[in-house]
């Protein structure tokens, strides 16, 4: 597989993510009125972690759809003046993103997931709900940052093999 063909199928790969974040967010949104409708506390508590979920899952969503194929037609343009030069570019974005995104997963996220466990056993009732949605919220967060890493990682692999 070339360059600008692997390029274009990272593009399509998180631009169908950014569409499923986009998707689960107007879910979320609709679960969120639900909730807001309903007379349960414990749910009326993990009303901000959820609205922090959804401005996540559309707005990053939406960012992604937007910044992932105008950033594939650069490196391709880029790609054809001096190949070289293009796969170096690439390769340096994605080791430091995934320099950021490794660090969050290994010790931020898993960190927040066991304070707001912890905080279950510690807190009244709506608090509780409160908890369980940021658990909610980094577990989702966790697994987002997962995708976008690991198809990082992939590119890293491709972009070594390659000959300049």
């Amino acid at each position: 597989m070339d360059y600008v063909e692997y390029a274009n199928n990272w593009a399509k790969s998180e631009v169908s993510q950014g569409r499923i974040m986009i998707g689960l967010g107007l879910i979320m949104l609709f679960i969120g009125y639900r909730i807001l409708i309903s007379e349960n506390v414990l749910l009326k508590g993990s009303l901000v972690p959820l609205g922090l979920l959804v401005f996540v899952l559309i707005g990053y969503g939406g960012y992604i759809l937007y910044s992932r194929p105008a950033h594939v037609k650069e490196t391709i343009a880029l790609y054809q003046k001096s190949r070289t030069e293009a796969i170096e570019k690439e390769k340096e974005k994605h080791i430091n993103d995934n320099k950021a995104g490794k660090t969050l997963m290994k010790y931020i996220y898993p960190s927040l997931i066991i304070v707001s466990a912890l905080a279950l056993f510690f807190v009244p009732h709506y608090y509780k709900g409160m908890a369980l949605g940021f658990i909610v919220l980094f577990l989702s967060i966790y697994i987002i940052d997962n995708g976008f890493v690991s198809r990082s990682d992939a590119f890293i692999e491709f972009l070594n093999g390659l000959k300049a």
